[in-house]
């Protein structure tokens, strides 16, 4: 379903980049289930459970400046 509203809405990235757009969309969403915690905090709620695999890990602004 994200990457369909991405294609529809020409949104959908041509390069390889650190937060592809998808991930971007998952991040705002889940920012609106935690909005206490700012998006730094919210990147940790995400990649929490991801322990051992290799993650991104964008700066407060980067993460700002995705959506």
């Amino acid at each position: 379903m994200v990457d369909e509203a991405l294609r529809a809405a020409r949104a959908v990235q041509s390069r390889l980049r650190d937060l592809p757009s998808r991930v971007v969309i998952y991040l705002i969403l889940a920012a609106c289930l935690f909005p206490e915690v700012g998006y730094p905090g919210v990147w940790r709620k995400l990649t929490g459970a991801l322990v051992g695999l290799p993650v991104a890990a964008p700066t407060a602004s980067a993460l700002a400046q995705a959506r």
